[in-house]
């Protein structure tokens, strides 16, 4: 080895430890980094879920029967409206959490700079009286161990998220961004699509056809200081109200001994008008002679054409005329069908106790089924029908076309996805919803007797036919109608990057 040479080992090995250290020193700090991550992910993710608790909380609260300070109604008008605006707080241990009021750490910056000041071209400035202060999140006076810290309620309004309805107006052009939106149980509509002034308006004597959809936005904070917002709309169904005792998108044919009643058998009897078209009302309550009574249904509601009846024919109801023809079709009928077949405890025929079998689109002829057990009929008294011990209603699914022999009774929700042929005779309390065609046909002793309504479904080459000694009594009290003992419905729910 030259004497030039000496010592190169040594700094061959210091270069290779220097490499090394610095190879060390950049493990180390993408290990702390992805630790870093991870906790400012863990972080978010526990905020994200602290929001989802607050919302499924004030949801929960929402349902109407409950009671005392754990009840929560959500604001009755809408923004920018006094009182338009309701705050669930949800302090811990030493906050003071004032949403409304800025500069506080909990300001609600996303209504301030988003929803208030772009969506509802309001301006910056949010009046006070905007918003009602409720008791703490949890009604024992508590706060919840739920680590949001407050939830925001208000009404939606219309292009505030989508769907978006082009309704004109005086603001943003033309769009109407001041317009309540409503849920119908199955689609979101704007008031001003509805005969009604607001939401939770009344048609004549029924409950609401529509109610108010709600925005839930929850805020929520972890210790660290991370933050999340998330927001969900919700919706209490409102009860089913169809236009008339029968329902009908395509045209429809009469035939035979035939009533279509539309005035509402649960608070009135009305008489076939007489010689000098004078219908008498007697209160089915009372047994008096009732002046008026709800008139606001028709007996048939058609988006088609009806034919026009004969002397075997009796249609009656409070509307001039009784029959309305080519009429805008409101139903989604397929939507209609998805709801009620999936509802819990919904009977699909193919499954017992009927065990039918359905195959190639038809379910067959069945004679003398049972759908629930019907009250007497005619149900007596109108508001709470009596009959069997056994007496109960049901929502029953046939998934192919059905004709029905040997006088079918049932109680409910009778959906049927295809062509219905009554034959027969049938006794029905409820609403009886067909996608197909309908058709009274007769045949038989029997005579079919429905309180409630009819829909008859999407349009076909086959006009709906409707006779065979059939009565058909609009009847606000057999209709499904929504539950006070559930929560609001959740129609949709996002997380909000803010």
């Amino acid at each position: 080895m030259r004497t030039t040479e000496r010592g190169i080992a040594l700094i061959t090995a210091l270069f290779a430890l220097l490499l090394l250290t610095a190879i060390g020193a950049g493990l180390l700090y993408m290990t702390d980094a992805e630790t870093m991550i991870n906790s400012n992910y863990r972080s978010s993710q526990q905020a994200y879920y602290a929001a989802q608790a607050g919302l499924q909380t004030v949801r929960e609260r929402m349902t109407p029967n409950n009671v005392g300070n754990h009840k929560i109604v959500g604001p009755l008008a809408a923004l920018p409206n006094p009182n338009s605006v309701m705050y669930v707080t949800n302090p811990g241990p030493g906050e003071v959490v004032n949403p409304w009021a800025n500069g506080n750490q909990f300001f609600d910056t996303h209504l301030q700079q988003t929803e208030w000041t772009t969506n509802y071209a309001m301006g910056g400035t949010v009046p006070g009286n905007a918003y009602i202060q409720p008791d703490t999140a949890d009604d024992t006076g508590a706060a919840s161990p739920l680590p949001y810290k407050w939830v925001r309620i208000e009404q939606k309004l219309n292009a505030s998220t989508a769907p978006f309805f082009n309704q004109g107006g005086p603001t943003n052009g033309a769009v109407n961004r001041m317009t309540p939106i409503c849920w119908n149980g199955i689609n979101e509509i704007p008031v001003t699509s509805l005969p009604v002034a607001n939401c939770s308006a009344s048609l004549g004597s029924d409950p609401p056809g529509w109610t108010p959809v709600y925005v839930l936005t929850a805020f929520a904070t972890t210790n660290n200081g991370t933050s999340r917002y998330a927001q969900m709309e919700v919706a209490q169904d409102p009860p089913l109200v169809t236009h008339g005792a029968v329902d009908s998108q395509d045209h429809v044919n009469l035939n035979g001994q035939l009533t279509v009643n539309g005035y509402d058998y649960c608070t009135c009897s009305c008489t076939p008008p007489d010689n000098q078209g004078n219908v008498t009302c007697t209160n089915r309550a009372t047994g008096t002679i009732a002046p008026t009574c709800d008139a606001t249904h028709y007996s048939i509601y058609s988006a088609s054409t009806v034919q026009n009846p004969n002397n075997s024919e009796t249609l009656v109801a409070g509307t001039s005329p009784p029959v309305v023809q080519n009429q805008p079709w409101t139903w989604d009928v397929n939507s209609l069908v998805q709801k009620y077949s999936t509802t819990p405890g919904a009977k699909n025929v193919t499954n017992a106790p009927y065990n039918w079998t359905c195959s190639a689109g038809s379910c067959g002829t069945q004679a003398g089924a049972t759908f629930g057990i019907p009250p007497t009929f005619p149900p007596s008294p109108p508001n709470n029908p009596t009959g069997p011990v056994n007496m109960a209603s049901q929502i029953t699914y046939v998934p192919g076309d059905l004709q029905m022999t040997g006088g079918t009774v049932g109680n409910g929700v009778l959906v049927v996805n295809g062509n219905l042929d009554i034959h027969g005779g049938l006794n029905f309390y409820g609403v009886i919803i067909v996608t197909g065609v309908i058709s009274f046909t007769g045949g038989g002793s029997s005579a079919t007797n429905i309180y409630g309504a009819v829909i008859a479904g999407q349009q076909s080459y086959v006009d709906n036919t409707l006779g065979g000694s059939a009565n058909i009594n609009f009847d606000f009290c057999a209709l499904p109608g929504g539950s006070q003992n559930q929560p609001p419905r959740a129609i949709s729910l996002r997380d909000i990057s803010f």
